[in-house]
């Protein structure tokens, strides 16, 4: 039997060594590019969701279920059969507005309560002055992580009293 020289096993010790340093780095740095290639994958897809909120935004207005039939505006009287609809249909509006919140603020001229309006007060004497907004589609996630808020202000046309007045189209977006 040979018997190794005390350099020869120095030698070995350090080239474990080295090798094993080499590999802690390189599992370091793919663990550090992974987190990071993470992190932009999630930033660009909340982009992407704002972006997609936006466009939502811009053509919600647009909807033949909301919007006035001669002016840019959006019908009142068309928010509660909508949001009934939505309830009933909720796979097909499911699919095509995803986790998101469609609502509708009153904005001016100024409104006496904080209610969201219901069929009950849609039907009071106080009507548009007692329903300060409408919530037209609600379909959020069983974990809400992130919320996604974008708005604009559109003309709303009362027809049961032939006025127009302002407010804030929101969605929001459920992440």
């Amino acid at each position: 039997m040979k018997h190794i020289s005390r350099s020869g096993q120095v030698n070995i010790h350090e080239t474990l060594l080295v090798v094993l340093v080499l590999v802690l780095i390189i599992v370091l740095g793919t663990i550090a590019y992974f987190r990071y290639s993470l992190a932009h994958v999630r930033s660009i897809g909340d982009e992407l969701s704002e972006q997609e909120s936006t466009i939502l935004l811009a053509s919600a207005s647009n909807l033949a279920e909301l919007r006035c039939h001669e002016r840019d505006c959006l019908d009142t009287s068309k928010f509660l059969p909508f949001t009934q609809i939505t309830q009933q249909h909720q796979e097909f509006y499911a699919h095509l507005l995803g986790f998101k919140k469609l609502s509708v603020e009153h904005v001016y001229p100024a409104v006496e309560g904080q209610a969201v309006c219901t069929p009950l007060l849609y039907n009071q004497d106080a009507y548009p002055q007692n329903c300060k907004s409408w919530t037209l589609y609600d379909h959020q996630p069983r974990t809400v992580k992130k919320q996604v808020k974008v708005s604009t202000y559109v003309s709303l046309y009362f027809p049961d009293i032939g006025e127009y007045r302002i407010g804030r189209l929101e969605v929001t977006a459920y992440a």
